[in-house]
């Protein structure tokens, strides 16, 4: 290793070996240093995402589909917690008004409703 050399005649010999060895080097470093890689992270999730809004989002049908899935599973048990909360405390006409509401909450009957 030549220390009197220019960057251009450095770079100019840099071989695969090379190029492997500081892969490594960067692949133990950001295993060792990961954890305090948030900041960092932090600083640049805005400036990632006003990149990726600039090219214009994609919807996946598949990904919309399973987020109105979520909504409708976050509804029922919501309704199911109500009604457990209703019966532990004794309300045996807001379980009635629960167990009435459950027909309404499939996704169809929902569907009707929208314009």
């Amino acid at each position: 290793m030549n220390y009197t050399e220019s960057f251009d005649q450095f770079a100019s010999s840099l071989s695969t070996t090379d190029v492997a060895l500081y892969a490594g080097v960067a692949i133990v470093l950001w295993v060792f240093f990961k954890d305090q890689l948030s900041p960092v992270q932090q600083l640049l999730q805005p400036l990632l995402n006003k990149v990726t809004g600039l090219f214009g989002k994609k919807t996946n049908p598949a990904v919309v589909k399973q987020e109105v899935d979520d909504v409708f599973f976050q509804l029922v048990v919501s309704w199911k917690q109500t009604r457990d909360l209703a019966e532990k405390s004794g309300c045996a006409e807001a379980v009635k008004v629960a167990d009435q509401m459950f027909p309404f909450l499939s996704p169809n009957v929902c569907k009707e409703g929208k314009v």
